[in-house]
């Protein structure tokens, strides 16, 4: 018997290590709140084990009182912490069915006749300790061990629906295991003269039946030990501290590799915590692909000088799709500081129209309150209904969330972009940057149109200046030699001086006729620049056939280009005007028949090479040729280069070199007034 409590004893302290080493591991598991109660049942169960180990191995009668006291006061403290463990298992690991609410009520009236009949009973003649360990067992053991098996067969079904099969096996292992326990160490207890336990105890039999010379002598002890070895079933022929045994076994494996399995699940966890963690990166990593996607978009669209409307059209478009929104809206402030709608998208349809902003006036008190502050903002559902009414305009959308930012050009709010939810999906804080970032791409667009329209003012400046110069400098000095040759032919037809007469008037012919040309071809230059939007190469062609066609010199253009040419509109506008002041000069001073003209495209640049085959010149190096000059202020402009390489006799050849958008440095541009400033007669 000694071995039988011995290894009782061990599987308990056992089971209580295995909790509390699990404890101090650490886990989010409800399961481990509970722990505590589980360690602290079972180092005392287990002293109750070798207590009754020491007792039944013959010690001295002093030893044996300090054991049976120990014994006295660790079996209920046993009861009480299994019991807490018990409740904490029933009612704190999974929420419980509401109709569970009422057992408290019904147990009330039962449970409390059972706890006085239980006082009753230690007023009875028979040792203290056998009433202490029935009811310990029935009030204590038994209502604990049954809700602590009811609670791990919860968390089966819990773990069950979660996909850990293997741990649903063993909870339910543990929980059945507790049920067994419950009726073995519950309800099977020592024989006493009383109650229910006169019927269902170790022996089934009635206190009275223990032999004479066991009772005689009230030894408590000498009782037990005759009550330890009476057979449970007739059967079996086992005493009840085997099957206890046996019982607490089961219920260590079962528990102990339930603990064991919380390795298991915070491993899940954790991998599970990784996918997650790394399907948020990958999430993130594609919004911000997404983000620079649509920011890099709507920078070559500036870049390329596009139309103003086209480009808030695009960043009111990403904005809804990046911010998963329903409707998202631009409004500019224009005459009289009246904040009018610019574009709007929904989720629905798409618009952006110029009509629209010159229609619809925002008086929004939110928008208006966010363009008076210059400051974003976001609503945080304490708005109410009212304020949020007015915000889709244009459109029937009630809205549950809004963000707003301001445009702010020099440091001054000029408009308003917001987006719109109409689901309950506030806006964070990491969504206002983003909107903050659209924003300034539309301010930049703002800015690019301002400057692209103050190009456009100084080239119309610049070009009508070049043309008052060219009339002054050609058209002008023709007219005034005309008035003085009228004079002449006049004084020499008074004189009747017929042969001088027709000379001059033919001198007048050739200078009518060169000027003639002159205004042709200026007409010719200014109706292809208009037209270079259908490109460049397409501009030279028409400029090249009407030159052909008036100066009769046959020209050849290879075109080498197989789409894009990569450059700027104001590039491609000045490397036509390169190419007509080139022509004008072969016209007026080569004296060629034939033109050689190629342009391609190479790495990063445009090439424009033109070649005559007429009387070449020997260029000086302090000579104001200012054609030429005119020819490299305009490359210069746009950050290219162009030479000159003559032989007399030998014909002219003239590179231009133009860099693509991307290649272009800002701080080797010259200024379009600047270049034009200084233009002259084009000529050598």
């Amino acid at each position: 018997m000694p071995i039988i409590y011995f290894l009782y004893g061990l599987s308990f302290s056992g089971l209580g290590l295995a909790a509390l080493l699990q404890y101090r591991r650490g886990s989010i598991l409800p399961l481990h709140k509970q722990l505590p109660w589980l360690a602290a049942f079972g180092l005392a169960y287990a002293g109750v084990g070798w207590a009754d180990m020491f007792l039944t191995s013959g010690l001295q009668t002093e030893v044996q009182g300090i054991l049976r006291l120990l014994r006295m006061i660790l079996q209920p403290l046993s009861g009480l912490l299994l019991l807490r463990f018990g409740w904490g298992m029933l009612t704190q690991m999974t929420p419980l069915p509401s109709w569970t609410r009422i057992i408290p009520g019904i147990l009330t009236v039962p449970l409390a006749f059972i706890i006085t009949y239980a006082a009753t009973t230690f007023v009875t003649p028979s040792p203290i300790h056998i009433p202490i360990d029935i009811w310990s067992r029935y009030l204590l053991y038994l209502p604990g061990s049954i809700m602590a098996g009811i609670g791990f067969i919860r968390q089966s079904n819990e773990h069950k629906k979660r996909g850990f099969q293997d741990a649903s096996y063993l909870m339910m292992g543990a929980g059945i295991a507790f049920l067994t326990e419950a009726f073995i160490v519950g309800l099977i207890v020592p024989a006493a003269p009383y109650g229910p336990v006169s019927y269902y105890n170790y022996d089934r039999v009635h206190f009275d039946s223990i032999p004479a010379d066991t009772s005689a002598n009230n030894d408590p002890f000498t009782i037990i030990d005759w009550l330890d070895y009476a057979h449970v079933l007739q059967a079996t022929g086992q005493p009840i501290q085997f099957w206890r045994m046996l019982s607490a076994v089961a219920l260590i494996f079962f528990v102990v590799r339930s603990l064991d399995v919380f390795d298991a699940i915070e491993r899940r966890r954790i991998q599970r915590l990784q996918e997650e963690r790394d399907l948020a990166h990958s999430n993130a990593r594609h919004l911000a692909e997404s983000w620079a996607e649509a920011l890099m978009k709507i920078n070559r669209e500036i870049a390329e000088l596009k139309e103003l409307d086209a480009i808030l059209f695009e960043i009111v478009c990403s904005a809804r799709k990046l911010l998963n929104s329903d409707y998202v809206a631009l409004g500019l402030l224009e005459e009289k500081q009246r904040l009018m709608l610019r574009c709007f998208a929904t989720s629905e349809t798409i618009i952006a129209s110029p009509t629209v902003g010159s229609s619809v006036q925002v008086e929004s008190e939110l928008i208006l309150k966010v363009l008076k502050a210059a400051k974003p903002y976001r609503t945080s559902g304490e708005e109410g209904t009212n304020r949020l009414a007015d915000l889709c305009l244009c459109t029937d959308a009630i809205v549950s969330e809004a963000a707003f930012v301001p445009l702010m050009f020099n440091n001054v709010a000029v408009g308003v972009l917001w987006s719109v939810r109409t689901e309950s999906d506030p806006y964070n804080a990491d969504d206002l940057p983003g909107l903050e970032r659209l924003a300034n791409q539309a301010v930049i667009a703002i800015q690019h149109g301002l400057m692209a329209a103050q190009i456009q003012s100084l080239a119309v400046v610049g070009e009508r200046a070049r043309i008052a110069r060219e009339m002054h400098d050609g058209l002008a000095q023709i007219l005034g030699y005309m008035n003085l040759q009228a004079q002449t032919l006049e004084a020499l037809l008074k004189q009747n001086k017929r042969e001088n007469l027709f000379a001059e008037i033919k001198q007048m012919r050739e200078a009518i006729q060169t000027a003639h040309a002159d205004v042709r071809e200026n007409i010719l230059s200014l109706r292809t620049t208009l037209s270079t939007e259908a490109g460049v190469a397409s501009a030279m062609l028409e400029y090249l056939d009407g030159f052909s066609l008036q100066t009769g010199i046959d020209i050849k253009l290879q075109n080498h280009l197989d789409g894009y040419l990569g450059l700027s509109p104001l590039a491609e506008v000045q490397l036509v005007c390169i190419l007509q002041e080139a022509l004008a000069n072969v016209r007026k001073h080569a004296q060629a028949t034939e033109v050689s003209i190629t342009l391609v495209r190479q790495v990063g640049c445009a090439h424009l090479e033109i070649s005559d085959n007429g009387i070449g010149f020997v260029e000086q190096a302090d000579s104001q040729r200012f054609g030429l000059q005119t020819m490299r202020e305009r490359a210069q402009q746009v950050g290219g280069k162009l030479s000159i390489s003559s032989k007399v006799g030998q014909g002219t050849t003239v590179v231009c070199v133009l860099p693509e958008i991307d290649q272009v440095n800002p701080a080797h541009m010259v200024p379009m007034y600047m270049a034009s400033a200084s233009m002259p007669d084009p000529g050598y």
